[in-house]
């Protein structure tokens, strides 16, 4: 039932563009213009930009001051503005996290957008291979992440993404149905 909730919301949000139905980060068509904003971005600014969200993915502990962090449970979050296909503004980090005994913790305020002009990138913890390469692979890995997103959408809905949206990796963090979505 759920996911015949989320298609018919997406469903009125297409027969009524201008309505605040759902949220745009849950809309393909937003988060493909993000997308285009992401990759009409300057790689040599991206790559100054993301690297403290790199850093901060591979080791939490060195951003969060908190011995009752749970690595396991450590979420960074990057918000990009963006308009007519350009990134305006890069957020400050935000970190979400949890205690052993399960309380939700926040480091960190980004400046939000309207969400209409907002591209939001999270990651949760993630050991990379020794060989991992930043400057030549950490772009495909957050397009490699907003592209799962918009897979995810659609398993959300109970449908199967288009073709070009059916790669591996880490999208919606939680989405209903089959829990593909589910950490």
């Amino acid at each position: 039932m759920t996911q015949v909730e989320e298609r018919a919301k997406h469903e009125a949000q297409q027969a009524f563009p201008d309505a605040d139905i759902v949220h745009p980060m849950w809309d393909p068509s937003h988060i493909e213009a993000g997308i285009e904003a992401f990759g009409n971005y300057p790689k040599e600014q991206f790559l100054t930009e993301f690297r403290e969200f790199y850093e901060a993915m591979r080791d939490p502990s060195q951003c969060i001051d908190d011995p009752q962090m749970d690595p396991e449970t450590v979420t960074v979050n990057r918000s990009l503005h963006f308009r007519d296909g350009e990134i305006l503004h890069v957020s400050d980090l935000v970190f979400e996290y949890k205690h052993p005994d399960g309380s939700e913790h926040v480091l960190g305020e980004a400046r939000s957008p309207p969400p209409e002009e907002e591209l939001i990138v999270y990651q949760p913890y993630v050991e990379f291979a020794d060989d991992f390469d930043y400057e030549q692979q950490f772009h495909g890995v957050i397009l490699s992440h907003l592209m799962a997103q918009i897979r995810d959408i659609y398993l959300n809905m109970g449908e199967d993404p288009p073709p070009k949206y059916r790669v591996e990796g880490i999208g919606k963090l939680n989405i209903v149905g089959d829990d593909v979505g589910n950490l």
